[in-house]
């Protein structure tokens, strides 16, 4: 009894130790939805339920992003059955991964700072960007839109591209530098 008490403190511990980077976490997978703290709550649930599953001495974290990227992809699911989120599932099943990878580390995302760069554009490259990548709308059907020709399309979300690129790795640089 004392023992199985002892693993329930410890296990309470390392929950509330990691509530900055679970928030985190699921706040850079879901940047401006309203639904983050549900998506934390629900995951905080999971983890409690399976609480018996986690082994002292493995990556806490690990296991705690695991089930919250489980937690994001179900709200994604819904506010997709909703219309409120226009990114492919396989578009988001991506994105979460690779911020599972990442938040292993103790740095920020890069999706936050890819959210960042994205403000920094001009409102209209941002909304092409948005509209071809995030939307999944063809080449063609944004040059329709837009009144412009495809080949058009193509050379400016090539320049976007690269000042997006080079906006990553200047705050990966600083954010390096800084650490």
């Amino acid at each position: 009894m004392g023992k199985d008490l002892n693993m329930e403190q410890t296990f309470v511990h390392l929950v509330a130790d990691h509530q900055t980077e679970l928030r985190a976490f699921v706040t850079s997978m879901m940047p401006g939805s309203a639904e983050v703290d549900d998506v934390v709550q629900e995951a905080n649930k999971v983890m409690w339920t399976k609480r018996g599953e986690f082994r002292i001495g493995t990556s806490f974290k690990t296991w705690m992003f695991t089930i919250a990227k489980y937690q994001v992809m179900a709200a994604w699911r819904d506010m997709k059955r909703r219309k409120e989120w226009g990114l492919p599932e396989s578009v988001l099943v991506k994105l979460i991964d690779e911020a599972v990878e990442q938040g292993r580390e103790t740095r920020v995302p890069e999706h936050e700072v890819l959210h960042k760069c994205l403000n920094q554009l001009p409102r209209q490259d941002r909304d092409l960007i948005l509209r071809r990548y995030f939307d999944g709308w063809k080449v063609k059907a944004v040059a329709a839109e837009l009144g412009r020709g495809a080949d058009s399309v193509k050379v400016s979300l090539r320049r976007i591209r690269l000042v997006l690129g080079m906006c990553i790795r200047r705050a990966l640089c600083l954010q390096e530098v800084r650490s």
